[in-house]
């Protein structure tokens, strides 16, 4: 096995800082991909199902916006996709554009760029990768970078800027000349070199690379912090009872939905239906049990967020169990809130998941409610 190249103090540094909602973000991407856009079903893809720009969740949408906390390929007009649905400077007019050497209408532009993708996907599934093969596509090489990442992440890192493919070869020592796919599939195979970064999944794996050689120096990305300012309204725990059981059913099961799709983004579809239920055992301390690996339980509680307007901080409320749960030996490093946060109008909007260690290391923690225990001689 190759050496590794990692330095030992960078990635014992990135992985203590990390945080992992990033990855979890990234999964559930990938996850809502693959459940709108099966691979076994591209060849019954359509054109309106296809093209940017129509204002619905379309294949394209999906791998440039939909999934960007999976990899970004922003930065080139949408003609990357071989075939759009706008308008330019020099014309106003909505309507389908593309390449002329792709055909001439857009019927015939989109059957050339189908049967791109079909060919680029049946390479990236093929027992032997053909790199040289796979570059020859003529489609964007960004574009793509992320559809391979996205439907064969063991095989393509989600490394998609063929500059920076080329940057981390050298870096990395790989050889000169080689396809862009096959830095894409041997940046990889690097992960497996080093005992610390070997078990990560390549959200946090890419995002290590980026960190420390794209971008070093910039503060590891973390979306939980201590408040400015602490809270000082007291509680009126009528209203929050009467708004907790509002909206906690949403947040569990727009929670749920979540981790169904983050499971199928991390290749473990096959656990969906072994995610057990908890949220009527108050004793247990979680909502849900599910798994980070197929060994590695992960247990999840839900806690809603609503939206406060004029107030920057975000809050929930954590009972004693839950807390003692959370910290308990056989739980630590497995409990994760998953915080739902809820847009102006009361619904569900985002789920943000977090490692419970870590954000309450983030947190202040202020007691909420007292339990006067007391007997009563007749």
């Amino acid at each position: 096995m190759p050496r590794s190249p990692f330095s030992k103090k960078a990635l014992k540094a990135f992985d203590l800082a990390y945080d992992i909602g990033h990855q979890a973000n990234a999964e559930q991407v990938r996850g809502l991909f693959l459940n709108t856009f099966p691979l076994e079903t591209l060849d019954q893809l359509r054109l309106k199902q296809y093209v940017i720009g129509t204002q619905r969740p379309t294949f394209c949408a999906f791998v440039e916006v939909k999934t960007r906390a999976w990899a970004s390929i922003q930065g080139a007009t949408a003609l990357k996709f071989g075939i759009y649905y706008g308008r330019t400077k020099k014309d106003p007019q909505l309507r389908y554009r593309y390449q002329s050497k792709l055909g001439l209408n857009e019927q015939q532009a989109y059957r050339t760029v189908k049967q791109y993708l079909l060919q680029l996907v049946a390479l990236g599934r093929a027992k032997t990768l053909q790199f040289e093969a796979i570059d020859a596509i003529p489609l964007s090489q960004m574009f793509k970078a992320k559809i391979l990442s996205l439907y064969f992440p063991n095989r393509f890192l989600n490394v998609c800027s063929g500059d920076h493919l080329q940057l981390l070869a050298k870096l990395f020592d790989l050889p000169d000349g080689l396809p862009l796919s096959e830095y894409q599939h041997q940046l990889l195979q690097l992960k497996a070199t080093d005992p610390i970064c070997s078990h990560w999944k390549n959200p946090k794996y890419m995002a290590f690379i980026y960190h420390t050689y794209i971008n070093p120096g910039q503060p590891t990305p973390t979306r939980i912090r201590k408040p400015r300012k602490k809270p000082s309204r007291p509680t009126n725990f009528e209203e929050v009872q009467a708004e907790r059981n509002r909206i906690g059913k949403l947040a569990e099961d727009f929670a749920l939905a979540y981790e169904q799709e983050r499971l199928k983004g991390d290749d473990l579809a096959h656990l969906v239906g072994r995610i057990k239920d908890r949220t009527k055992y108050a004793g247990d301390g979680f909502d849900f049990l599910s798994f980070s690996t197929p060994t590695q339980p992960r247990y999840i509680e839900v806690k809603a967020v609503p939206h406060e307007r004029g107030n920057k901080n975000s809050r929930f409320f954590l009972s004693e169990n839950e807390l003692e749960v959370s910290r308990t030996s056989g739980k630590k490093g497995y409990y994760y809130f998953y915080l739902v946060r809820f847009d102006g109008k009361g619904h569900p909007a985002e789920c943000i998941v977090e490692e419970a260690e870590n954000l309450l290391r983030h947190s202040v923690i202020t007691p909420a409610v007292y339990r006067v225990t007391f007997e009563i001689v007749n």
